[in-house]
């Protein structure tokens, strides 16, 4: 398939491409990994295990205030423009959701092997859709990288119009200054995820050989 036919493709166009039917297999199997592993792997695996507590000066500079629901309003406003933009784009839907399973895989691999106590003032972030993953009391210990701002540099480059692209960046730096500010991440959690986002994005583009 030629990178400049990938976007046009039809879904059943699209999986007569070796590379997409694999993409497609991958995402299955890491939504059934994800929904029914990922509860498990907080409360028995990464809870009890012993992680490393930051001194962290950018975090200390700011008194924590909650932030959950302007960083969820960003977030999903997000997530539904880019979903609803590239309904009619097999390859750009594949291409997120393969990213972004990828992502959250990744996530559960660098939390475990670099595990961090969460901030002793964090004012835990409450999010109405992905909450029951988590135990009932929340979960606090989910720090490198930070999901919410990888999730946000995806739906930046995702986007293809320059001014919603900028008004999405403007939105990236935005969740991320509120994660801050409430302690629910440390810098080092934030400033991490973008370069990890990108290059998943990037390496899932080139496996789909998508311009």
């Amino acid at each position: 398939m030629k990178s400049s036919d990938a976007v046009s493709l039809s879904w059943s166009e699209l999986l007569k491409y070796p590379p997409a039917r694999w993409a497609l297999i991958f995402c299955c199997l890491a939504i059934f990994i994800i929904i029914f592993y990922l509860p498990v792997f907080y409360e028995d695996v990464l809870g009890p295990k012993p992680g490393i507590l930051i001194h962290d000066v950018v975090l200390n500079a700011f008194v924590p205030v909650n932030w959950s629901v302007p960083t969820f309003v960003i977030i999903y406003l997000s997530l539904l423009h880019t979903f609803f933009s590239n309904l009619g784009k097999p390859t750009q839907l594949l291409i997120a959701l393969t990213s972004y399973l990828t992502i959250s895989l990744l996530r559960m691999a660098s939390m475990y092997l670099i595990t961090f106590e969460p901030p002793s003032d964090m004012i835990l972030l409450v999010d109405p859709v992905t909450s029951s993953f988590y135990p009932d009391a929340g979960f606090a210990k989910d720090l490198f990288f930070s999901g919410h701002v990888s999730t946000m540099t995806l739906v930046v480059l995702l986007e293809k119009n320059h001014t919603i692209r900028m008004i999405k960046i403007a939105g990236t730096m935005i969740v991320a200054l509120f994660l801050i500010w409430q302690h629910v991440h440390y810098t080092v959690d934030i400033l991490a995820a973008p370069f990890i986002a990108a290059a998943v994005y990037y390496a899932v583009r080139f496996w789909l050989k998508s311009p």
